[in-house]
């Protein structure tokens, strides 16, 4: 009885216990990311193009719908797609603020990423034209 026991109480407590501490965890770090992108001088609506072209991007890579290529969120040790592009939005403005306080600090970096920009345009344009 007892290895019956074992065999159906530790996949529960994964389940219950393990798996919502590590989408905390991760929420978190999404949070926290965000602002230290901000304190950096970096666009954090970056993070929500990239987690958008994710999602787009394993829709397109299963052939089907996200929520059959995806386990449920409540299995998973990650936030879905939709949980951190919604939480992104929430937390935007805050993190906003912060990104376009009027910094000096910020001014040269803003111009290097302008040019960085500009340059990758430049070859990605020149990539689809040899496809």
């Amino acid at each position: 009885p007892s290895g019956i026991l074992y065999t159906l109480f530790l996949p529960s407590a994964t389940l219950l216990f393990q798996l919502p501490h590590s989408r905390e965890h991760e929420i978190e770090a999404d949070y926290i990311g965000l602002h230290l992108a901000a304190d950096a001088c970096y666009d954090p609506r970056a993070a929500k193009r990239v987690f958008a072209a994710m999602k787009e991007s394993e829709k397109d890579r299963n052939n089907r719908s996200l929520e059959m290529a995806l386990p449920p969120e409540f299995v998973s040790t990650h936030p879905s797609y939709d949980t951190r592009l919604s939480n992104f939005s929430n937390w935007m403005p805050e993190v906003l603020k912060k990104f376009e306080a009027d910094s000096h600090k910020c001014e040269k970096i803003r111009r290097e990423m302008k040019v960085a920009r500009q340059k990758a345009a430049v070859l990605a344009t020149k990539r689809e034209r040899k496809h």
